[in-house]
């Protein structure tokens, strides 16, 4: 009877210390790979949202469809000029910037190849890759 239960025992401890698999692109936290690494596309999130998740995913689209271009079509010359003033013991800043965007491509295009939602933040992230 005791070697039953030390076998039982044993068996529940070693079925403890066993891992499970973790879904390929997906880290240990269920937190997809593609976040931190989105390869030749961009992810990009939103947070919540006071019009609703349709909005919520629809502004992190957009964030993705901003940066996809930035990086494959776009390119963004910008300055900033900042000027103090002091006077009487008084210091006075404006500051101006501007920015233009140029197009080298005529056409990016892109499609959300997968989405995840952290239920805990409530935030989503798209990853947006090239269409081919």
């Amino acid at each position: 009877m005791m070697n039953k239960f030390l076998l039982v025992l044993l068996s529940v401890s070693l079925s403890a210390c066993v891992q499970m698999p973790v879904k390929e692109n997906v880290a240990a936290s269920g937190r997809p790979a593609w976040i931190d690494n989105p390869g030749n596309g961009v992810s990009a999130s939103a947070g919540t949202n006071v019009y609703g998740k349709i909005k919520q995913e629809e502004t992190a689209v957009a964030r993705a469809r901003t940066e996809f271009a930035k990086r494959f079509g776009v390119s963004i010359d910008a300055g900033q000029s900042v000027e103090t003033a002091v006077s009487g013991g008084r210091a006075s800043t404006t500051a101006q910037s501007v920015s233009v965007e140029k197009t080298n491509q005529s056409d990016v295009k892109a499609m959300v190849k997968a989405k995840w939602r952290d239920e805990e933040k409530d935030v989503i992230w798209v990853w947006l890759v090239p269409s081919n």
